[in-house]
């Protein structure tokens, strides 16, 4: 297996959980010398071995097909294509007829392609061809429309870390490392390996601080056709008043 990104991968989430083989093994259920050859790359996962690692290293369901896809390209059936990059006029009126707040984003940095006129509004400056970790670390405005920023931004990296089978060659994620590391808060949080629960509610602060409005990330994946980028649409739920 070229690489051996899948092997690479597993193994960076096991140390990440801070899990010895023995340990993983235990709990999944699953001899040591399986996983061992699994992390070295002399032996493919079967499906089943494939959902229970993945389960016990809390790989988010929906990112799952997107590491496949890239560490063992084939085995789910054809991955999503590389290009065309840029939506097209279609791709962006249906963005456009979200009222909620919603952008088109690229794998794995959080990349934004397009974003509609309410996702603009909510997030000044989170433009395309910014990453979120970039607006989260280097924008002023992020720490001022992100009410719990801190969690945010661990909740941010967790899901960068888990999107790339090999982080450490990644020449996308090195050059946003090297980019938001100006931050004073970066090597203490993308180190950062055991998160505390996420609230599953994205809090924001309008522009003029007055309320506090209440969002739940919703993501996609577009199927057909397939597209290269996912679709985050954030839907409101309570406004609260500034405390």
């Amino acid at each position: 297996m070229a690489d051996n990104l899948f092997g690479d991968y597993i193994r960076q989430r096991r140390e990440d959980a801070w899990l010895t083989r023995t340990e993983l093994a235990r709990k999944a259920n699953l001899s040591v010398s399986l996983i061992e050859k699994i992390e070295l790359g002399t032996r493919q996962p079967t499906l089943h071995a494939l959902q229970i690692l993945f389960d016990h290293l809390d790989v988010a369901p929906m990112y799952r097909r997107h590491i496949l896809d890239l560490s063992l390209p084939g085995l789910l059936g054809p991955p999503p294509p590389t290009t065309p990059v840029e939506p097209d006029a279609d791709d962006l009126a249906e963005l456009a007829s979200i009222t909620a707040p919603a952008s088109f984003y690229t794998l794995p940095t959080l990349t934004i392609v397009a974003a509609n006129r309410s996702h603009q509004q909510t997030f000044p400056g989170l433009t395309a061809g910014t990453s979120f970790p970039e607006w989260l670390f280097l924008n002023p405005a992020a720490r001022e429309v992100i009410v719990d920023w801190r969690q945010e931004a661990q909740r941010c990296l967790l899901n960068v870390r888990q999107l790339s089978p090999n982080i450490t060659k990644d020449e996308r994620i090195s050059a946003m490392v090297t980019k938001c590391s100006q931050s004073p808060d970066w090597d203490e949080l993308w180190n950062s390996k055991r998160p505390k629960p996420f609230s599953p509610h994205l809090l924001v602060r309008n522009p003029s601080g007055h309320k506090i409005h209440e969002l739940r990330v919703h993501t996609y994946s577009p199927e057909y056709p397939q597209r290269p980028w996912w679709l985050c649409h954030l839907v409101p739920g309570l406004t609260r008043k500034r405390s």
